[in-house]
């Protein structure tokens, strides 16, 4: 417990402040020593995210997620895929009761099963 809550319960108890004062004073320091740790945790937080940002180990995934998603956008599994999805799509926004999200989710899992029975894959 910090000095000023201490001195706050010595008033109190000596009779200088009300029940209701001291209820009062003990929520204003509460919460302000509250804001003040959580204003604290996340200072250190950013900055350690910041230099997670900065590090050369982030930098390495980032190429590296880079150039995994390169070689899979190149692959036929992603173009039969895609192509599905944006034709699944487009068939459900004109057929009732289902959405266009569903339709891309359908089109999207019948290319992928295009993909896998291809011949010679």
């Amino acid at each position: 417990m910090n000095d000023s809550l201490e001195n706050l319960e010595y008033a109190h108890e000596q009779g200088f402040l009300s029940d209701a004062e001291f209820e009062r004073r003990h929520a204003l320091l509460t919460q302000s020593t509250a804001g003040g740790f959580v204003s604290e945790a996340l200072s250190s937080a950013s900055g350690l995210v910041q230099q997670a940002v900065e590090s050369e180990t982030a930098a390495e995934i980032a190429d590296g997620s880079k150039q995994l998603v390169k070689k899979a956008l190149q692959s036929d599994m992603a173009a039969d895929i895609a192509t599905g999805a944006a034709a699944g799509a487009v068939i459900a926004s004109v057929v009732p009761l289902v959405g266009t999200g569903a339709g891309a989710v359908v089109g999207a899992t019948l290319g992928f099963y295009k993909h896998i029975t291809k011949k010679g894959s």
